[in-house]
Formats: structure tokens, C-alpha cells, sequence
């Protein structure tokens, strides 16, 4: 009987042994995975903060007017710029209606104007 509880009590004591073993590695596993994500918090909130400082740099009063008036004024739109509002495209009014549309004989709906290259633009 003496040898029959001892062996069960050195059973008890090995599974307890190996169980706090492994739980001790999940836990250090976990720990340095939290560790892990704690300094990728970290270096975005700092990433976040250099960010928001450029922001604000760029964002000066002064700074944007002196853009406003770089590329603003004195500048002549080219004709590649402009267009008329026949060469937008059309609101269809009703779920019904099709819009006016070229199609060749496979059935490929055709551009309205033909595109125009900026070299041949520049002849103009």
C-alpha cells in the first residue's frame, strides 16, 4: 500500500513538474511577444508625433501663402486646361435613357473626341 501511494504521489509531483515547466515557457513566450508588440507601440507613437510635427510645419500661415502666391498667380492656363462643358460627359435623366454613344461594328463603344497628345497640343 506504502509503495502503491508513494508512486502515486512521485506520478502527482513529475505531472505537476512538467505542467508548471510548460506554463512557464507560454508565459515567457507571451511576455516577450507583449514586450514585442509594446515597442512597436511605442516607435508608431513616435512615428505619430514626428508626423504631426511636419504637419504642422507645413502648415504655416506663412508658409502657405507664400505658396498661394508661388503657383497661383502669373500662371496662364494652357488649353489642355480648359475644355467646354459639350466634352463632359452626360447625366443620364431617367434610369431608362442611354447616353448618346458611338460604337464600332464589334459592338466597342467608341471614344466621343479623339484624344489629343500633349505634342500635338503644343502645335496649336
Amino acid at each position: 500500500m506504502m509503495r502503491r501511494s508513494m508512486t502515486l504521489w512521485l506520478l502527482l509531483a513529475t505531472c505537476a513538474g512538467i505542467t508548471l515547466f510548460i506554463i512557464k515557457h507560454e508565459v515567457q513566450e507571451r511576455e516577450d511577444r507583449l514586450n514585442t508588440l509594446h515597442r512597436g507601440i511605442l516607435a508608431d507613437q513616435e512615428a505619430i508625433q514626428v508626423l504631426n510635427a511636419e504637419w504642422s510645419y507645413l502648415n504655416r500661415p506663412d508658409r502657405l501663402e507664400h505658396l498661394i502666391r508661388e503657383f497661383s498667380e502669373h500662371r496662364v492656363a494652357n488649353h489642355l486646361q480648359l475644355t467646354s462643358v459639350e466634352l463632359l460627359p452626360q447625366w443620364l435623366n431617367e434610369p431608362g435613357d442611354q447616353p448618346d454613344v458611338k460604337t464600332d461594328s464589334n459592338g466597342i463603344i467608341l471614344p466621343m473626341i479623339r484624344p489629343i497628345s500633349i505634342k500635338a497640343g503644343a502645335q496649336r
